[in-house]
């Protein structure tokens, strides 16, 4: 395996302190397993903010980790050991591996060989490229400063990585302003590819390009591919692009990834209800019957929800997702002061208290039957009201009893790993 990346988190320090004087921490990759063979085309697809591109740069050890690692070009058999070492909690076994194969336990010489062996094509190939240098020191700046080739040596597979990329040879004397955006880009690929990396991370190679120009690029990678057998992870918010270049495909939401598995099985059968409403968004053949539109906006990730960090926007989340009593207080209020107001006491106030207690006040006789009716028939529409298990009266006040919730692991199914309670069952774990 050219990359195996095991429970990956990357957390960022935020400057802004929190009431109790602590330094709050964005979670940016939240325990991502992730791997790539030789010659395999990995993507990573998800919105804005999902984490995509700090995941790269995490691969690459551009970024240190703050928990998990990465291992670079490792037998599969020993990944296999790695992989029963930690089930088994093996935690020296697991260290040996480590040693060996995380790129960041490398230094000097050994990090230096490693670095030669990864490399990253950037989002903006127009900020990306030193207006400042020409594009023969662009692409032989890597090869010098990992002392892979010598000046003379440098300058012809410059020339040869020119051609490769479709370029004519006096390109190599042009600065980045003379050139293209698609020119620019293939310019940004030979710098790459320079060392013949064994491992590839593109992330977004074809957003800042118009579509004809795409497909050159597009398929100028799949020609890389094949020729140098180069293992790459493509980032992109563009499902034609993850279903034209990728063999596998990770699905990532909040910083995790939510699903996992074969191109045609994440792109024509998706399953879990983040990757339906993305695929669904998609025009053409792959589009399912009637698009979902998700409310709502994504998590905030210094405090993102409990158990599924999805449920607050899930369409079918159910009882065990995570609803807090804030979010279901939210959704009463709407029912018992506003939609049904006539079939409560007008003074009846819903609110949240310590240990996350949720409680109707001074309601009425009658009211809990109302409410247990109202709760009934509206689950559907508001899932939320899912979590609510049972009412006690006390007095003049409804105290809503919620269900506990428990956060999803990546569970087998369908030849695919998904995050997703739906899918939870006990002999279906992974």
């Amino acid at each position: 395996m050219i990359i195996a990346a095991r429970r990956l988190t990357k957390e960022f320090e935020i400057k802004a302190n929190s009431a109790f004087g602590k330094p709050l921490r964005l979670r940016a990759v939240d325990s991502v397993d992730i791997q790539v063979g030789e010659g395999q085309i990995v993507g990573v697809v998800g919105e804005s903010g999902s984490g995509k591109s700090t995941l790269g740069r995490t691969l690459l050890g551009l970024l240190s980790p703050s928990a998990g690692t990465v291992l670079f070009d490792i037998p599969d058999d020993v990944l296999r050991e790695y992989d029963g070492f930690r089930r088994d909690g093996d935690a020296k076994g697991a260290a040996s591996i480590e040693m060996e194969y995380s790129i960041f336990k490398k230094k000097g010489e050994k990090l230096k060989k490693i670095r030669s062996g990864m490399n990253m094509v950037f989002q903006d190939p127009y900020s990306s490229l030193d207006p400042r240098m020409n594009v023969m020191s662009i692409i032989t700046e890597p090869l010098l400063a990992m002392n892979y080739m010598k000046p003379d040596k440098a300058v012809d597979r410059c020339m040869e990585l020119l051609e490769e990329v479709g370029l004519p040879r006096d390109f190599a004397y042009r600065y980045p302003h003379e050139l293209s955006g698609g020119q620019k880009q293939r310019v940004a690929l030979a710098r790459g590819m320079a060392t013949l990396p064994k491992f590839l991370v593109l992330d977004e190679p074809t957003s800042a390009l118009d579509v004809s120009v795409q497909a050159q690029i597009l398929s100028l990678l799949r020609k890389i591919r094949e020729k140098y057998h180069i293992g790459m992870v493509i980032i992109t918010h563009n499902i034609a692009v993850i279903s034209y270049m990728a063999d596998q495909v990770n699905v990532m939401y909040a910083g995790k990834i939510v699903e996992s598995g074969p191109k045609e099985d994440v792109i024509l059968n998706p399953v879990h209800p983040y990757t339906i409403a993305l695929i669904s968004a998609v025009p053409g053949k792959m589009v399912k019957p009637n698009r979902i539109i998700l409310k709502g906006d994504t998590p905030n990730l210094i405090n993102p929800p409990q158990g599924c960090v999805f449920h607050p926007r899930c369409p079918m989340a159910f009882g065990i997702c995570g609803w807090t009593a804030d979010e279901i207080a939210t959704d009463l209020k709407y029912l018992v002061n506003d939609k049904f107001a006539g079939s409560f006491n007008d003074k009846a106030v819903v609110s949240t208290g310590a240990g996350g207690s949720l409680v109707i006040n001074n309601a009425s006789a009658g009211d809990e039957g109302v409410l247990e009716r109202i709760i009934n028939e509206e689950k559907g529409n508001m899932k939320s009201l899912t979590a609510i298990e049972g009412l006690e009266r006390h007095g003049t006040n409804i105290e809503l009893k919620i269900k506990g919730y428990r956060v999803p692991k990546m569970y087998n199914h369908d030849g695919r790993k998904v995050s997703c309670l739906l899918y939870a069952g006990d002999d279906n774990k992974a």
